[in-house]
């Protein structure tokens, strides 16, 4: 079975119907007000709260020895050399996982954004990397079967960038893809600027806002879909309809699709800004770490660093919902939101490492991997706080959450990532990982970039050492948000770059959010 890049989507297709329907119904939100001065009512409780970090808490990009500058410099390069070789020879696209021909449109927009990093490591050329992107954007752009709205398909075949039977028009892998493509452009501008910000233009965002809820379900009503699905594949951009699962609570993929709607150039092709607050923001702590918003669908660590890799929460501060006319929301420091469930993860992987060995100090992140028994979305949760101001299914999901450790099994990813939040926690897990020896006294996850004729580079997806299990493939979105988080938090550069964008910028000032300092 082939691992769906987005793991929500993926997550509940292997439901029954009936079941699926009823876990999605609670990804729902509803509760805005109009804009206008509300400075005259108090400050409910869940609006008195903002979540920030304590003075002088060390934020990226970070200092590093040179000794660690010298592991990350292997590690970027084997997550490159994935992206760079493991690629269509016809449209340049890389293949979502080392063992398939197709590529998912999520792991493209990681690749491109990848490619001035290489330029800049000094791993290919510009001209190189240039041409690359070039060879990706064209192919994208030729097939006009690939994307409906102007969003493209989940899964596209690696000869000519179509889309692969039975797949799903995805807004997240669509985000992730232009987010990559928006990078690319403002790093090499010409023709890869021009043919991505056409791209864009082209991406009609309301189209997948549901207008016309379920009776049962009004209060998803102005959401954005994850995805529409046509009705005959044989038609693959003809009649079809919204999928009815919605961007409804504050994950890194909720808020990386909302704010790309909101920079959609054209107005009648973006969503309202306030679509950005609406979003639900339920609260939990555990022991000393303090209050965090937490997505109540999955506890996986990457709901909370993938959009990190792109949007530089770290120079943003807290929001301000009320600002912007929505009750009941914290203030929130999304950079130090996540700084805190990394510090949540890797303190139940310490608590829970009696039960699972694979777990441990140097051992943590249950994410979306592959596991012995298939795909898996393994996760943790913090303790739900209650407020009486808060009104269920507005402004929290009614579902008790519950920590799935699955079976231990670690995506090396995950704490890989978390380096833009907990520099010495992430590289002592990096050197853990790469320590790991099978049987045969051979790295048992790590392949080293610079060895001659190896299949693969850097981190395998998965492993769980204490059975002698690894995954047996490189996946494309393991190797992208890895690459991009180390060099954010060594240079900050793919911010930079990101944020450079006019597209980027309009959506920031659009969303009344801060332009990082």
């Amino acid at each position: 079975m082939q691992r769906l890049t987005s793991p929500l989507l993926a997550r509940f297709s292997n439901f029954p119907l009936s079941v699926s329907v009823l876990l999605m119904s609670i990804l729902t939100c509803c509760g805005s007000h109009p804009r206008g001065d509300e400075s005259s009512r108090p400050l409910s409780p869940s609006e008195s709260v903002v979540i920030s970090s304590s003075f002088g808490t060390p934020r990226p990009p970070f200092s590093f020895s040179i000794a660690d500058e010298q592991m990350l410099d292997e590690v970027q390069k084997g997550a490159f050399l994935f992206l760079w070789r493991e690629c269509s020879p016809t449209t340049g696209m890389v293949v979502d996982r080392s063992s398939v021909t197709f590529a998912s449109a999520a792991g493209v927009g990681f690749q491109l954004a990848a490619l001035p990093v290489g330029v800049e490591r000094g791993w290919v050329t510009h001209r190189q990397a240039e041409e690359r992107a070039l060879l990706i954007l064209r192919s994208l752009d030729a097939n006009d079967k690939n994307r409906k709205a102007g969003l493209f398909y989940h899964f596209l075949t690696g000869v000519d960038a179509s889309p692969v039977p039975q797949d799903v028009v995805s807004t997240i892998d669509s985000g992730l893809l232009f987010a990559g493509i928006l990078t690319a452009g403002s790093y090499f501008g010409g023709e890869v600027r021009h043919r991505g910000d056409a791209l864009f233009e082209a991406a009609d965002w309301a189209f997948f806002v549901e207008h016309s809820p379920r009776p049962h379900e009004p209060h998803m009503k102005g959401f954005l879909s994850l995805g529409w699905q046509p009705r005959s594949f044989d038609d693959p951009t003809g009649d079809g309809a919204l999928k009815p699962y919605y961007w409804a609570d504050c994950g890194d993929e909720h808020r990386l699709v909302t704010l790309l709607a909101i920079g959609a150039p054209r107005p009648e092709r973006r969503v309202d800004p306030m679509l950005y607050y609406r979003m639900r923001r339920p609260m939990g702590r555990y022991g000393e770490i303090g209050p965090m918003v937490y997505l109540p669908w999955s506890g996986a660590l990457f709901t909370s660093f993938f959009a990190h890799c792109f949007i530089d929460y770290a120079h943003m501060g807290p929001d301000d919902p009320k600002s912007c006319g929505v009750d009941r929301r914290p203030r929130v420091d999304w950079w130090e939101n996540s700084r805190r469930t990394v510090a949540l993860h890797r303190a139940k992987a310490m608590e829970a490492s009696h039960r699972f060995p694979n777990l441990g100090p140097n051992s943590w992140g249950l994410t979306a991997c592959d596991g012995p028994k298939g795909y898996m979305v393994p996760g943790v949760y913090p303790d739900p706080i209650d407020s009486p101001d808060l009104i269920p299914d507005v402004d929290y999901a009614k579902w008790a959450p519950r920590d799935d450790f699955g079976d231990g099994t670690i995506a090396p990813y995950g704490a890989g990532c978390s380096i833009l939040f907990d520099r010495d926690a992430a590289l002592d897990a990096l050197r853990h990982y790469r320590s790991l020896m099978d049987s045969s006294g051979r790295p048992l996850v790590w392949r080293d970039p610079d060895a001659e004729a190896v299949h693969g580079a850097g981190f395998r997806d998965s492993f769980n050492a204490p059975i002698g299990w690894v995954a047996p493939d490189f996946v494309a979105i393991d190797q992208g948000p890895l690459l991009l988080a180390i060099e954010n938090a060594r240079t900050g550069k793919v911010w930079k770059w990101f944020h450079g964008h006019p597209i980027v910028k309009a959506a920031l000032s659009r969303s009344r959010l801060a332009h990082p300092q």
